[in-house]
């Protein structure tokens, strides 16, 4: 609120002092002036006439939350969502325990979804030129009536420009596209999609399929550069069924071979790191020692295989021994950023060691036309430039994400009507003539499939908050309908596709039965024969190699406005706000390199100049280029943090290159990174093992567990009420990936703020919840992840010295803060030896936008400047159980879940009572792999881990003892 709207928010008199005003008066006055403020809050009031709030719909009870389901799709495929929405307004997003895609867990991207619909930076209103236009006006430019005159009765000038997407609805209205306009083009693109998994079972099957695994029934699982666990549309599905598998006997065992680490490779019981042209060499080494130890040599390269070093070559070996040893039990799986040559090894090894039909199956792909050359972006640069006169392009930020070498911009500005739909004003929005707003996807109806083809609703929570339209909105005005109700089309539509009721579809968010039917087709071995050669002969000598790797946070670019996932650490590097050349120690210590050097990168003859950043577990040889940076346009967040590796890529070799070279600039740039913020005094093997760093008196050890010392009476906590459950935590560092879902999880529902770049180089981030990375250098290829939050100790060393008792234990066993005591004198933050607590240096909540405001969670405080902040287990959630319980009669409280939790893909994480000899959480804290971090400081913490197995032959003499 501006100054000089004081007059209008506040009642007359309330803003200047009068003179001889009594006490009472005043008092009168500024309680009105307050309860006004109050009620202004986030949204001005209308300068008109309201009508009060009688009688509320039937289903809203204020303060009391609706959930409802939609999806989000990604790169064209769709995950199902359930979302919060508290009288109207959506707060926080979880996964749907009803779709195939999310089975109730929501990965970073579609936690922090919410806040890019409050995103200030959102293009507000249609602009055609340089002037301000109405939708009726967009809307009117690409009728018929208007739109023939230009392109001629069949259109032959008209080319539509979409992201690749299996909505049916979607697919609907492009038909009537083109019965309207014959001779148009409609193509599809987006930065991160791969042709190579069609292409190589085009080749092999003669039908454009894509595979699908269940990690549930694997005992063994080889990735070839393929983070499945942390990265796809089946990412938080996958996650899940491997971490099923993990759980129970037979334990899986997971071989990796990759460039740089990864959230799929933490797990890992052997880990080989190989530059992006070893990738391919590695596979055809494992093809020959799998056909060898098959009997069938005949179709192996032999002697012609291209040559390893020692160590992968032993990988290779020790793979190929495990996978003949649990044929039918096995899954090959490449990433697809790999040739289709790779992708063709993993479809024969996989059929010929009896997987297909077991743990692999292919279906039909569920985008539409896929494989067809309207997904080539060379052929689509080629139309662009030759026949367009009006180009429509749907919600894709082509001018950014698209290989520098087809300069893309140049051609989308010779184009004389060039129409764009997106949600901000970015690179493509600067070249088009027209700009309207993309609804986001909680303000719009429409429907998409899911990767393995399910039909998924999308329906609003929300009225768009700006001018916008959707993409199906713009193709039913190509198509002559209008101004659409994409309503009712969506109910016509998916009510004769699913046969089901409606109203049972909005409520569960997909259409039962509604995925592709599964194909078995059969590949023999001789079948790759092809591809073994092509990757023989491209065998290159000793050079450096690129790899254009997806950013863990911000995808392609699309989520890099989104304050949250921009100061989110990655899983593996833990850099905020900034992309780096990844590079490992021994390629940095011979390149002279280190560190924050920022370094010039050349390929043919484009460069780009970016920071090094060192990272233990790289490849030798090769150099890792996070894409989604260097962004240029109106988004103030996103402008100028990092740079654009798409200046390096190239239509031909979108993912990877070889021929690089590196030139030290003498300059350095330095790069937030978290991973030594919150240092622990050489106790890492600690923290991580639960390990014993020092000799113990055997007059403070009982049996084989160690009495810690203390001056504490044992806590008493009350028998009735809220003190019945002992509140605590497990978390399985043998499941835990490092994805950070749950950091971004309780970002969102504890209303943790940001602190931007400055802040974080200044050791001053705000998460809750942190994820510890720990690498042995003697052992890099193994990495491992560790949550961190408050321990909400027993014996809690913050409480004691603190002077105004703001940090107090309560009944249930909660290590509680009292905003409202604390005068910030940060005691308990230097006491704590987990260095989990958080100083509020700033008031980070003042200067918000009043739509960012509306993201937070009205259950949860949103605090001021100079108090310290933590982990409360989420106490909002166990006081609201609490009171249902109550209300219900029922004799103890509910299961309680935490935001962490109900995010956590392969659930790591489990919250419970003490008190409930039946809950998981007493099981798993009773189990041999248990323990507390920094046990021998006597806090006795409420937060048990379970330590990770080392490799898969203890896993096998687990099962074996058993």
């Amino acid at each position: 609120m501006s100054r000089h709207d004081s007059q209008a928010e506040f009642p007359e008199g309330a803003a200047t002092p009068l003179d001889g005003l009594s006490r009472r008066d005043f008092v009168t006055l500024l309680g009105a002036s307050v309860a006004l403020a109050g009620l202004s809050g986030c949204v001005r009031a209308p300068d008109r006439e309201i009508l009060p709030y009688v009688e509320a719909p039937g289903d809203v009870v204020p303060g009391k939350p609706l959930h409802y389901a939609t999806s989000m799709t990604i790169d064209g495929y769709a995950t199902g969502l359930i979302v919060e929405s508290h009288e109207g307004r959506p707060t926080k997003v979880e996964g749907n325990p009803d779709h195939p895609a999310s089975l109730g867990a929501a990965g970073i991207l579609e936690q922090a979804s919410v806040l890019q619909l409050y995103d200030p930076h959102r293009a507000r209103v249609p602009r055609a030129g340089r002037r301000r236009a109405t939708l009726d006006a967009a809307r009117a430019a690409l009728a018929p009536a208007a739109l023939s005159r230009r392109i001629g009765a069949r259109g032959a000038g008209l080319h539509v420009l979409l992201e690749p997407t299996g909505s049916p609805l979607v697919a609907e209205l492009i038909a009537r596209v083109r019965a309207q306009y014959p001779d148009a083009a409609v193509s599809f693109y987006a930065p991160l999609a791969s042709a190579a998994p069609l292409e190589a079972a085009r080749t092999l099957f003669r039908a454009a399929l894509v595979p699908q695994y269940d990690f549930s029934k694997a005992d063994v699982v080889v990735s070839l550069s393929a983070d499945f666990l942390a990265a796809g549309p089946f990412r938080l599905r996958h996650a899940a069924d491997f971490a099923t598998r993990r759980s129970h006997a037979p334990a899986a065992r997971l071989y990796v071979a990759e460039t740089q680490p990864s959230p799929t490779s933490t797990l890992a019981d052997r880990r080989i790191a190989l530059a992006p042209s070893l990738i391919g060499r590695a596979a055809t080494a494992l093809f020959d020692a799998v056909a060898a130890a098959s009997g069938d040599n005949g179709s192996s390269l032999g002697s012609a295989t291209p040559d390893l070093p020692p160590a992968a070559r032993a990988w290779v070996e020790a793979v190929a021994r495990d996978l003949a040893a649990n044929r039918g039990r096995s899954i090959v799986i490449a990433g697809p950023e790999q040739a289709a040559a790779v992708h063709t090894i993993t479809y024969v090894l996989n059929s010929a060691l009896g997987n297909v039909g077991q743990t692999t199956w292919f279906t039909a792909s569920p985008l539409i036309e896929p494989g067809e050359p309207s997904h080539d972006l060379g052929m689509i640069a080629a139309k662009i430039q030759t026949n367009t006169d009006t180009l429509v392009i749907l919600d894709v930020n082509v001018c950014y994400g698209a290989p520098a070498d087809l300069d893309l911009e140049r051609r989308i500005r010779s184009v004389p009507n060039a129409f764009y739909l997106g949600a901000y004003d970015d690179e493509t929005a600067r070249s088009s003539a027209w700009h309207v707003p993309a609804s986001h996807y909680l303000e719009l109806w429409g429907d998409a499939r899911a990767y393995d083809g399910t039909v998924s609703l999308v329906q609003p929570l929300i009225a768009p908050l700006y001018e916008s339209l959707s993409t199906a909105e713009v193709l039913a005005a190509l198509a002559g309908l209008g101004v659409a109700n994409v309503h009712d089309l969506l109910t016509q539509s998916d009510a004769a596709r699913g046969g089901a009721a409606w109203e049972d579809v909005l409520r569960r968010g997909v259409i039962p039965g509604s995925e592709l039917p599964r194909v078995i087709p059969a590949a023999p071995m001789a079948a790759a024969t092809d591809a073994l050669r092509s990757i023989a002969s491209t065998a290159a000598a000793d050079s450096i190699d690129i790899a254009f790797v997806r950013s863990a946070t911000v995808h392609d670019g699309r989520f890099a406005n989104n304050v949250w996932l921009q100061e989110l650490p990655d899983p593996i590097t833990k850099l905020t706000w900034d992309n780096a050349a990844l590079v490992s120690p021994a390629f940095a210590a011979s390149a002279h390199i280190g560190t924050g050097d920022v370094i010039r990168l050349t390929l043919d003859a484009r460069s780009i100049e970016v920071p090094a950043l060192v990272v233990v577990g790289h490849a030798d040889g090769a150099v890792s280029l996070p894409i989604g940076y260097g962004r240029s346009g109106a988004e103030a967040a996103a402008r100028g943090v990092g740079v654009n590796a798409n200046v390096l890529r190239t239509v031909r070799e979108p993912f990877a290159a070889t021929g690089l070279r590196l030139t030290f600039t003498g300059r350095q740039r330095a790069l937030a990174t978290t991973q030594s913020h919150w240092d622990i005094e050489g106790r890492s093997k600690e923290i991580l093992a639960g390990g014993e760093p020092f000799d113990v008196p055997d007059s403070v050890r009982s049996g084989n567990h160690r009495r810690p010392l203390t001056l504490y009476e044992p806590n008493a906590p009350s028998s009735t009420g809220f003190g019945a459950d002992q509140w605590a935590m497990t978390i399985d560092l043998d499941l835990c990936t490092g994805c950070s879902a749950c950091v971004v999880a309780c970002q969102a529902e504890n209303n943790v703020p940001t602190v931007g770049r400055k802040g974080v180089l200044e050791s001053r981030e705000m998460h809750w919840l942190r994820i510890d990375r720990y690498v042995d250098e003697a052992s890099p290829d193994r990495v491992e992840t560790q949550p961190m939050l408050c321990q909400h100790c027993e014996k809690a060393p913050c409480e004691y010295v603190c002077p105004v008792n703001a940090t107090v234990h309560s009944d249930d066993g909660l290590n509680e803060m009292v905003y409202n005591r604390c005068v910030g004198t940060r005691f308990c933050s230097n006491n704590c030896p987990y260095k989990v607590r958080r100083f509020n240096w700033f008031d980070y909540n003042d200067e918000l936008a009043e739509t960012v405001r509306m993201a937070k969670n009205p259950s949860v405080t949103v605090r001021q400047r100079g108090v310290m902040e933590k982990c409360t287990f989420c106490v909002q959630r166990i006081r609201r159980a609490q009171i249902d319980a109550e209300e219900a009669g029922e004799p103890r409280t509910g299961p309680v879940v935490t935001a962490c939790q109900q995010a956590c893909p392969t659930h790591a994480i489990v919250f419970g009572s003490l008190t409930d000899p039946t809950s998981d959480v007493v099981r798993l804290a009773r189990d041999p792999r248990a323990f507390s971090a920094l046990e021998d400081l006597g806090t006795v913490p409420r937060v048990r881990y379970l330590r990770r197995r080392n490799d898969g032959n203890e896993r096998r003499e687990a099962e074996n003892a058993r």
